[in-house]
């Protein structure tokens, strides 16, 4: 082979393109026009999810208050874990608790939260989760698109959101969201899709398969598409508890 075949191919060699991957999903039956999209995207960006998943799901966005609540209640326990009692009184915290019945938007693990020490350590180091649960609930209400690359967001993203992107401690939730421009449903369905493609590659990769991107950890990266992943659906699971959402793939 030449210098220039090695560098540049043959004229004859066929290159695979992200539009001859994307063949196998053209082909399968139930495809709709927007899951061909996110494979696309997912193609693009170095995901393999599998051609067999299903397209139509039961999907019906929840109200806004209720999604509010739930992004209010991670930043109640945010709050409650990395902001010392010197600098934020746990009264003020519960009563924004109490006043919103936020505790109905948190989980038994996250409700036990609040009966820990404000400087537990072995908490602190496990919040860091509840980011990006807030990343995608702070998109409904108007902060940027949750990345899809499976890094963790930053101490200074999860500053924005909590200051510009949710209730203030002193104001009443229902208030709050008045004023308040939000997704519409088609967005969210467009988006939880992508993740849900995402998701199953993250899925077989943390089987084994080559699924993902290369130097992407399949636990680490892994669950920050699930954690992403998981506000989404739940936003779309109306009637849905959080820890009954339904994350299969």
């Amino acid at each position: 082979m030449s210098f220039f075949k090695k560098i540049f191919g043959s004229k004859n060699e066929k290159r695979t393109t992200n539009e001859d991957h994307l063949e196998p999903f053209k082909k399968v039956p139930w495809m709709t026009d927007l899951r061909l999209k996110n494979i696309s995207i997912c193609l693009d960006a170095g995901f393999r999810p599998t051609s067999s998943l299903p397209t139509e799901f039961e999907r019906q966005l929840r109200p806004t208050i209720e999604i509010a609540q739930r992004l209010n209640a991670i930043k109640a326990l945010i709050l409650w874990l990395m902001v010392p009692e010197e600098n934020l009184e746990t009264t003020k915290i519960l009563n924004f608790i109490d006043g919103n019945d936020l505790k109905n938007f948190m989980d038994k693990g996250e409700r036990e939260i609040l009966n820990t020490p404000r400087d537990d350590e072995q908490a602190r180091n496990s919040i860091g989760w509840k980011f990006e649960n807030a990343w995608s609930l702070a998109w409904y209400f108007g902060y940027k698109e949750p990345e899809i690359s499976g890094q963790m967001m930053s101490g200074e993203q999860m500053q924005e959101i909590l200051q510009d992107y949710s209730c203030p401690l002193d104001e009443n939730i229902e208030n709050w969201i008045k004023d308040k421009q939000t997704l519409s449903e088609n967005e969210l369905i467009q988006k939880e899709d992508l993740f849900y493609c995402l998701h199953n590659a993250v899925r077989s990769a943390q089987l084994g398969s080559e699924t993902v991107p290369d130097n992407f950890d399949p636990i680490g990266n892994g669950g920050v598409i699930h954690e992403r992943r998981h506000s989404l659906t739940w936003m779309l699971s109306k009637g849905i508890n959080w820890e009954e959402t339904d994350l299969s793939t």
